[in-house]
């Protein structure tokens, strides 16, 4: 079986859309919660080592989180379909969800392209309405 490639390249302008998205899915799936132990109780934290001492990965604002769900919203379903499968991390890899849904490979990197557009356009009305209204 060939691994097909269904992440289309992102022009420069889309990046920062790029980087919303997977900040919003880190975000979405629950975050940097710290891992416990399965023990009865559920109150077991292990004693803390040099392994587990690496840089945090940067986190969203929960209120630039919902900014970013309510543009996400917006994006007419079929994009958004593909865009929640590539960046919002599910149990089933991306691949067989869109193996399921029937999408090729080509059609997913159209999508993510035009919902990538779409949804950098939504974000940055919502957040240009927002500061604007914020000034009267």
């Amino acid at each position: 079986m060939v691994l097909e490639n269904f992440h289309g390249d992102i022009p420069r302008g889309l990046r920062a859309a790029d980087e919303l998205l997977k900040l919003y899915g880190r975000w979405a799936i629950g975050g940097h919660h710290r891992r416990r132990c399965g023990s009865l109780e559920g109150r077991y934290n292990a004693p803390p080592n040099e392994d587990d001492r690496h840089p945090q990965e940067e986190q969203m604002a929960p209120l630039d989180a919902m900014a970013v769900q309510r543009a996400l919203a917006r994006v007419p379903d079929l994009e958004r379909i593909v865009l929640a499968i590539l960046y919002v991390p599910n149990r089933l890899p991306p691949a067989a969800q869109l193996r399921i849904l029937r999408i090729p490979a080509k059609l997913c990197r159209i999508r993510q392209l035009a919902g990538l557009r779409m949804f950098d356009n939504l974000y940055r009305i919502a957040v240009n309405s927002a500061h604007l209204t914020r000034r009267q």
